[in-house]
């Protein structure tokens, strides 16, 4: 039996390359981040305030991609019919699955809590080895939790974990910049009970093995609790099968109806409609698109509504503006993951389809705009209001988007270097040099947000001003129609 298991884990380990079953650069990302944390607070604080701040890096680091790539090693297998047919028994192919879950999960936990272990200071080795195992043994819960979570909804998941990836992708974000603060009160946490509510956050479960001073005795038993738990559902639960396609249409579909038909007619030009169709209805539909960008978008608007949340009314509607625009800049972000599909080997489909390369692009373009920035700028013109700018969102929403529309035209060819839905989730290709670019089209964006929020102020110059982001607008669309126009 072992045998078996051993020769599906190695066969599960080389289908992925030799990248994917030793990420690298994820391992030295996850390093240099824990170091840079750690750093900070090496002999700054207590043993167990060190332990916290350590276990909760790691628990950042390891819940992300445990939310994103790493979770289809949560759910059943794609080749399972085929796997079945070997000569092997199902709790062979549930073992060798769950050892490369523990696999993956290891290698990258060990990129956070190695670089920790070795800062701590005034730790021995046997405190540093324990403080690994007790991040290993973290992740493990973590990874047990979210397996119980999808088991129990059967793959109809996906709105949840948007939602959770988005939350904790903010989370650490946020966390990040608020928890650094915290350290002048961590030098007198020497144990758990010194902070408030430490059952209710994982990481000070593990970290209560490094306390100086008498805690709970629940406190205590609450990691080895929660990881002998953790031991048994990820043997005991089966993996839930990957939700396939499905006919039916979400309520935000049936909200986008009309507006897709009117687009269709109007915007929508000759074989454009073709991928405008297509990625209007495939794109919501590819699980990791979603999880992927989402949480991006998420983070301009957070970081906008936390600053603008305490300003004065004046200062309020130059957050807000920016509030507007600045989303726009993340765009080629989202326009860079369109390539991806889980059914990336029906490229051929695209590439044998009687229509030119821009024709698709500009079909792309109308359809991510339609079916992903339209409501997201309809959600931020909501955030704006419950933080009384209802006028300005009125003025300016409309410029905002054609905006953030102009934004990703003029990016596409850079940052989209793929078909759509042409290659695999983890072969997207997103460059360092678009760093430059991304911050070039932020800057561009605030300089305009600004200027709006001081000179657009009343119904004339708000028509004026989206008068004129249209008609730029539609200037680019006749462009790239001229350009493919028989001569």
């Amino acid at each position: 039996m072992l045998r078996r298991v051993l020769i599906l884990l190695r066969a599960r380990l080389a289908a992925q390359g030799s990248e994917a079953a030793f990420p690298a650069a994820a391992i030295l990302m996850q390093g240099f981040v824990s170091a840079v944390v750690c750093g900070l607070v090496r002999g700054e604080v207590p043993p167990f305030a060190y332990a916290l701040v350590a276990l909760s890096t790691s628990a950042a680091l390891v819940a992300i991609p445990l939310l994103g790539e790493l979770s289809r090693l949560l759910f059943a297998d794609e080749t399972g019919d085929w796997v079945q047919a070997q000569p092997v028994r199902a709790v062979e192919v549930h073992l060798a699955r769950t050892a490369h879950l523990l696999v993956a999960l290891g290698v990258l936990s060990l990129g956070a809590l190695v670089p920790a272990a070795l800062l701590a200071k005034g730790f021995d080795i046997s405190a540093r080895i324990e403080l690994v195992l007790l991040g290993l043994g973290q992740s493990l819960v973590f990874a047990a939790a979210l397996l119980a979570v999808q088991a129990l909804l059967r793959g109809r998941a996906q709105a949840l974990l948007v939602v959770v990836q988005t939350a904790l992708f903010l989370g650490v974000l946020v966390g990040a910049s608020i928890g650094l603060r915290l350290v002048p009160q961590m030098r007198a946490w020497d144990s758990a009970t010194s902070m408030e509510n430490a059952l209710a956050f994982p990481p000070a479960w593990f970290a209560a093995a490094f306390s100086t001073s008498e805690h709970p005795r629940l406190l205590a038993l609450a990691a080895p609790l929660a990881i002998a738990l953790a031991i048994l559902l990820l043997l005991a639960v089966p993996a839930p099968e990957m939700r396939r396609f499905e006919r039916g249409m979400s309520l935000l579909e049936r909200l986008l109806g009309p507006l897709r038909r009117l687009a269709a007619r109007r915007w929508v030009h000759g074989r454009e409609r073709a991928s405008f169709e297509w990625l209007f209805e495939a794109l919501p539909r590819e699980r990791e698109f979603v999880l992927r960008t989402y949480p991006l978008l998420a983070v301009p608007a957070a970081f906008l509504w936390i600053s603008a949340s305490g300003e004065s009314p004046a200062a309020k509607q130059g957050w807000l503006a920016l509030l507007l625009f600045i989303p726009g800049a993340y765009v080629p972000l989202l326009a860079a993951h369109v390539p991806g599909s889980d059914s990336h080997r029906a490229r051929w489909i695209l590439e044998t389809a009687p229509v030119e390369e821009a024709e698709v692009r500009n079909g792309a373009i109308k359809a991510l705009t339609l079916r992903f920035l339209v409501p997201f700028y309809a959600l931020l013109v909501l955030i704006g209001c419950l933080l009384g700018g209802a006028g300005l969102m009125a003025r300016l929403a409309v410029p905002a988007l054609v905006a953030a529309v102009l934004v990703l035209r003029l990016t596409w060819r850079r940052c989209v270097t793929q078909p759509p839905l042409s290659v695999a989730p983890d072969s997207i290709l997103v460059s360092q040099d678009w760093i430059g670019l991304l911050a070039t089209a932020a800057g561009a964006l605030s300089l305009v947000a600004v200027f709006a929020s001081r000179f657009v102020t009343g119904p004339l110059q708000a028509l004026a001003l989206a008068a004129l982001a249209l008609a730029i607008e539609r200037a680019f669309d006749r462009r790239a129609r001229v350009a493919l126009s028989p001569r």
